[in-house]
């Protein structure tokens, strides 16, 4: 099987992705609700670690469905493009330490938009560069408010971050399945 003939069977094998749109889509909404609940400092941890929920999520909701198709150079590819998000960890941690609570929502929304450049070759749909445009403007439009801002307006910029970056994830879950 070529590489065009194999992305064309894991894109339809995994629905583009929806599973991980869906299962990261629902852990942002939660994050979102958790800012609106919690100290910053929980919130903050919520966000960092929300990953640790969605992606046993997904793997279970891909599980159910038909049998990736298997070529070991695009899986090492794919585990590359997953694990290389890890690398900008260390910054949002460092946002952590520093009590800097409101701007992790906004480093691990950079963090999503940056990993879904090359999903959109690797699903063969420019639906990842669209989400990744529409997450970063989103987010960046929501903070921009709270710019400044200490305390509660501060904290409902990091809520809202965490609800459109959820809220787009969701709908781009749809736009998947519909494409599948």
């Amino acid at each position: 099987m070529d590489v065009g003939s194999h992305l064309d069977a894991l894109a339809r094998a995994t629905g583009h992705g929806w599973a991980f749109l869906a299962a990261y889509g629902a852990t942002w909404l939660l994050c979102a609700w958790v800012w609106t609940r919690a100290n910053p400092c929980t919130a903050a941890l919520a966000t960092l670690f929300q990953g640790m929920v969605a992606l046993p999520a997904a793997l279970v909701l891909t599980a159910a469905g038909p049998d990736r198709p298997d070529h070991p150079v695009l899986d090492d590819l794919s585990v590359v493009l997953a694990t290389g998000q890890l690398l900008g960890l260390p910054i949002v941690v460092c946002l952590v330490l520093s009590r800097r609570y409101e701007l992790v929502p906004l480093a691990m929304a950079l963090l999503l938009v940056v990993h879904f450049a090359p999903y959109s070759w690797l699903y063969r749909t420019p639906l990842y560069f669209v989400l990744g445009t529409a997450v970063a403007l989103t987010s960046v439009t929501l903070m921009a408010r709270a710019e400044r801002a200490d305390g509660p307006r501060a904290q409902a910029g990091a809520a809202a971050v965490c609800a459109g970056t959820g809220v787009l994830m969701a709908a781009g879950a749809v736009l998947a399945l519909t494409l599948a």
